[in-house]
């Protein structure tokens, strides 16, 4: 079930973003769906196992969080931030996991995957703030 409605954020983010979104929301938009289509490869190659690290999708986030990090860096709005924040998240798990810290529980999977939500949510709540300060400017 969450796949599903993580999948109808996607194409509403995408649609919305495509539409109305500016050049950094696009971007951010296009390395989070990059970064679920990467990832979703990666566990149909390699098989469903959240128990284990993995590294090629711990190469996929790892570039996600490169880019989204050089976003927020050069970016004058304060929403890449925690967008790059939250995909520390993943890389900073592989790391635990791969030094034998025991967090083999299916949790660990869920709570990782939890944050894509919020990172679209962050996205689309973006651009929708942005039409209205472009709005506004407009006005004045």
């Amino acid at each position: 079930m969450a796949k599903w409605i993580l999948l109808f954020l996607m194409l509403s983010a995408l649609g919305f973003v495509l539409r109305y979104g500016k050049t950094e929301e696009r971007l951010v938009l296009l390395i989070l769906v990059s970064n679920f289509i990467g990832t979703a490869i990666i566990y149909k190659i390699g098989g469903e196992n959240w128990l284990r690290p993995q590294i090629g999708i711990f190469l996929i986030d790892l570039s996600s969080l490169f880019f989204l990090a050089m976003i927020a860096f050069r970016s004058k709005r304060f929403w890449p931030l925690p967008i790059a924040a939250f995909q520390m998240v993943p890389v900073m798990t592989f790391f635990v996991m791969s030094v034998g810290v025991d967090l083999n529980s299916r949790g660990v999977g869920v709570t990782q995957g939890a944050w894509g939500y919020v990172q679209l949510l962050i996205l689309i709540g973006a651009t929708i703030r942005g039409r209205k300060l472009k709005k506004t400017q407009n006005e004045t």
